[in-house]
């Protein structure tokens, strides 16, 4: 089934919707129709907007109910011009520093052929960040829940999104954590670019679940 075919069929095939609770279908369709948004038409999204985003991924399950999440959001056009270039140069670095390395960038040539391209942009444009930190080291896993409901809040709202795991490296840095105010004991978990989608998003295929023990 092709993930075309899949946001189709939702309705009728993956979950018995009528036996459900109230509101079942738009969290599947949520899940079924998010995309990776890569182009947005630039308008600034309202902050209530923003806020509601928030408020949607600090009601995610953590461990313990630890909520090991710290938010910072960047709508300042300049900043956001200024990071992304800085994020880039910070990916071509040579040697490559430390994070760059642990990243995996490095040892890709596709990626460093496309974050060399002039046109390249990390932050594709979009008018607004969320950079979601995490306030120890053990709760990375529990931001990545966090980022999910942000995305699927945010299709309801009919914003688009995508998660810039490329700029992790940029937002571990001491001297930005210190620019944003940020403890210097946190840990980037994920940047999620946050804007109205310019155009529609295909869908991506998906392989079969592979199931390796039922028992």
């Amino acid at each position: 089934m092709t993930a075309a075919q899949s946001n189709a069929d939702v309705a009728e095939t993956r979950s018995p919707l009528g036996a459900g609770p109230p509101g079942a279908e738009g969290a599947l369709k949520a899940i079924y129709q998010r995309r990776a948004v890569r182009a947005y038409t630039g308008d600034p999204v309202p902050r209530e907007e923003i806020e509601q985003l928030l408020d949607a991924a600090i009601h995610a399950p953590s461990a313990v109910n630890l909520q090991p999440w710290g938010f910072v959001v960047i709508q300042d056009r300049e900043t956001l011009a200024r990071y992304a270039e800085e994020a880039r140069m910070l990916l071509l670095g040579d040697p490559p520093s430390e994070g760059v390395v642990e990243s995996g960038f490095s040892g890709n040539d596709w990626l460093r052929q496309m974050a060399a391209s002039a046109d390249f942009a990390i932050f594709h444009g979009a008018p607004a960040l969320v950079v979601i930190y995490a306030t120890n080291s053990g709760g990375t896993p529990d931001c990545f829940l966090a980022a999910e409901n942000l995305m699927l809040a945010a299709w309801m709202l009919g914003l688009g999104t995508c998660p810039i795991g490329l700029a992790l490296p940029f937002f571990n840095q001491e001297e930005v954590k210190a620019d944003l105010n940020v403890p210097s004991d946190w840990v980037a978990a994920l940047p999620i670019t946050v804007g109205r989608p310019a155009g529609e998003t295909p869908p991506t295929t998906r392989r079969p679940v592979q199931i390796v023990a039922w028992r």
